[in-house]
């Protein structure tokens, strides 16, 4: 599944050729992703200009000058192209954008787990249900290690499960989360209320450090994550433990790396640099 740095990366890839651009026709292939797909007998998204696109979590916003708008996330198999508009439709292109410019933007998702929602204009974005509940953004300083200590204060519960909880601190997925105990030294097996304050520093740095790197590298493509038009992320070349188990750990040269189960995700870890 798409996670922050690729999400952030399809957006960085999408927003130079849409802001004041103007949709001229949508059209839908499917009623549902994992939410209904309505959005063709919406007039308020056509020949408006797209004033701007940002992130929340793993969603893309997407904003219109007249206040509409679409909320997009992209599932486990969701992808952009944007194309000419000579070029045929594939097999699995659920939506298409007509664009003033002469180009046409493609939603293709086969396991259509995606979402495209429209808000309209009297929407509260902060308030609305997919927004809600969500936590911090990682690389903003409303996510600190003070922040971090608050959550883990007292919890049982696996430090790995802490930081992949949308509510405590959004879009750092399975990947990252791996890739970020590792570089902070923190077994992901411990609960979060047995680490230390440095311990969490370390570990707050090292999620900042870990996206911020991810996203450089346009974030990782193992099997179905690719940017506009096919691109893929090159983040998997950085990865030290995920998708490593029974390799040698190249950090410490004497650990194994062990794969764990929790809450149905693989996890990732080196039983020597990991404590």
């Amino acid at each position: 599944m798409p996670e922050l740095p690729e999400v952030e990366t399809v957006l960085q890839a999408l927003r130079p050729h849409l802001v004041n651009d103007k949709f001229t026709e949508i059209n839908t292939y499917v009623n549902k992703l994992r939410s209904p797909l309505i959005l063709s007998d919406v007039q308020g998204l056509l020949n408006q200009p797209i004033e701007n696109l940002w992130r929340r979590a793993k969603y893309i916003v997407l904003k219109l000058k007249n206040g509409y708008g679409l909320i997009i996330h992209l599932g486990m198999t969701g992808s952009w192209r944007l194309e000419s508009m000579s070029v045929d439709r594939q097999k699995h292109d659920h939506a298409e954008f007509y664009l003033s410019s002469g180009l046409v933007l493609r939603y293709n998702d086969p396991r259509r787990f995606g979402q495209i929602v429209v808000f309209e204009p009297d929407c509260d974005l902060i308030k609305h249900k997919l927004f809600v509940n969500l936590g911090p953004e990682p690389l903003t300083d409303d996510f600190s290690n003070l922040w971090l200590k608050r959550v883990c204060k007292n919890k049982k519960k696996p430090i790995k499960s802490l930081i992949m909880d949308n509510k405590n601190v959004v879009g750092v997925g399975n990947i990252y989360a791996s890739e970020s105990l590792f570089r902070s030294g923190i077994n992901p097996l411990l609960a979060g209320g047995a680490i230390s304050n440095i311990r969490l520093k370390r570990l707050t740095r090292a999620i900042k450090d870990i996206l911020r790197d991810a996203i450089k590298a346009g974030g990782t493509t193992i099997k179905d994550y690719s940017s506009l038009n096919g691109e893929e992320g090159y983040f998997y070349r950085e990865l030290m433990v995920y998708g490593k188990a029974g390799d040698t750990c190249s950090k410490c040269n004497r650990g194994i790396i062990r794969q764990a189960y929790q809450s149905g995700r693989s996890t990732f870890y080196c039983p020597v640099c990991q404590r």
